[in-house]
């Protein structure tokens, strides 16, 4: 296993009774490159997503994620990655100040945290003075949903099921422009 990998998997397998669901992946990912899976519906793609983030442990084989063992400390994975999922889980009646302070209040930031990273994302996607605008309003539910629901401050970003506007191309942009310099 690559230690110095943001990623590394080792044969990590997903089983369930007599099927299957992962069998003996085996990669790496490293720091600041964009990975993704492809393959058929039902091929393992959200199961293996699940065991990343470490919402589901394997059946069997090794796996590290931003320097945590899998097995032994995956509440530090789920603190220490963003995920964004295929459906955006942001509360649409809230506004975009609301759903900072109610994720940031999840991820125990401080009241100083949640101003401060509400204010860069603002700035960031261009949204000064629509703070307490409804999410739904701005159009921009995807990039909003990147920053809250990254956790308190996340060099790990991880996303779900990709569709046409949020692929590769959309992925690294958020990453080099919309990220660069966040508290």
């Amino acid at each position: 296993m690559n230690r110095e990998a943001a990623i590394s998997v080792s044969h990590l397998t997903k089983r369930f009774g007599d099927f299957t669901a992962v069998d003996r992946i085996t990669f790496d990912v490293g720091k600041g490159e964009i990975f993704g899976f492809l393959g058929a519906n039902g091929a393992g793609k959200t199961t293996a997503m699940r065991m990343l983030c470490g919402l589901s442990l394997p059946t069997s084989g090794r796996a590290q994620v931003a320097g945590f063992d899998l097995y032994k400390e995956s509440e530090k994975i789920k603190k220490n990655i963003g995920y964004m999922s295929q459906k955006f889980s942001l509360y649409e009646d809230l506004t975009i100040r609301e759903n900072n302070r109610f994720y940031g209040g999840i991820y125990g930031l401080t009241n100083q945290q949640i101003k401060e990273k509400t204010q860069f994302m603002l700035e960031h996607l261009r949204l000064e003075g629509k703070a307490d605008t409804l999410v739904r309003a701005t159009g921009l539910e995807a990039k909003a949903f990147l920053f809250c629901g990254d956790g308190p401050r996340s060099e790990n970003c991880v996303f779900g099921r990709t569709d046409r506007r949020r692929g590769p191309r959309y992925a690294k942009g958020v990453l080099d422009d919309d990220l660069r310099g966040r508290p």
